[in-house]
């Protein structure tokens, strides 16, 4: 289970002039992961090359991540503005933390949430039923839940679950794209699904990475 290594305060140790970075904004007009690159780093801002075809509203919530001598990191910011010299610049606020990640396409931070999920008809041949489960990981992009349902690898799902306030009980489309027996209690065997979300809304997909970003902050300051 991955999670974070560390929180970097000292930003010009890993964040470099001309350093590559995607970029995701919290905003429905702007559901793609954008690429840009650092042209300044100020006391309190970063300028990037306008990474879209028109503006992003100014104080739009974004995250920005980036790899560094082989390690991702990542943070979060707000559009603070533009500035037109020579090219038209983003202004982003400069964050006061990074934090580094393992380095993989979506990072997990460890919940225990429960989650319902209905299997789509075309994986169970015309029967389709409500099932239940914990969701014991997740990242923007899928959950590794547990379950007594055997369910088959390839399955396509209909998953139903709630993050406090961040998103309401809504049916998230799905496939189990890893599975394996982990346990028998009770007379029941229990499995472990990994599932990967797709075809989900931009603006979910960004509210889901600001659960994630935010739980992985709260994870890290608890160590202390």
């Amino acid at each position: 289970m991955e999670s974070f290594d560390s929180i970097v305060r000292d930003i010009h140790s890993v964040l470099k002039i001309n350093q590559s970075m995607d970029i995701v904004f919290d905003h429905p007009d702007f559901l793609e992961e954008y690429r840009s690159h650092a042209e300044s780093l100020e006391a309190e801002t970063i300028g990037i090359p306008i990474p879209t075809n028109k503006r992003v509203p100014v104080t739009t919530h974004c995250w920005v991540y980036f790899i560094y001598k082989d390690q991702r990191y990542g943070f979060e910011t707000t559009v603070k503005g533009y500035e037109d010299d020579n090219v038209l610049q983003m202004i982003l606020n400069r964050p006061r933390e990074i934090l580094r990640f393992q380095r993989r396409k979506h990072f997990r931070v460890p919940v225990d949430l429960p989650v319902a999920y209905r299997i789509s008809r075309r994986s169970t041949e015309g029967k389709e039923e409500i099932c239940s489960g914990t969701i014991r990981n997740m990242s923007s992009g899928g959950i590794l839940i547990i379950t007594d349902e055997d369910v088959p690898l390839g399955s396509e799902l209909h998953l139903f679950f709630t993050l406090a306030d961040e998103v309401g009980r809504q049916e998230i489309p799905a496939k189990i794209v890893r599975r394996g027996m982990i346990e028998r209690r009770k007379k029941k065997n229990f499995y472990e699904y990994g599932i990967e979300f797709y075809d989900i809304p931009g603006r979910l997909r960004g509210t889901l990475m600001h659960f994630v970003f935010s739980r992985q902050i709260e994870l890290n300051r608890q160590k202390r």
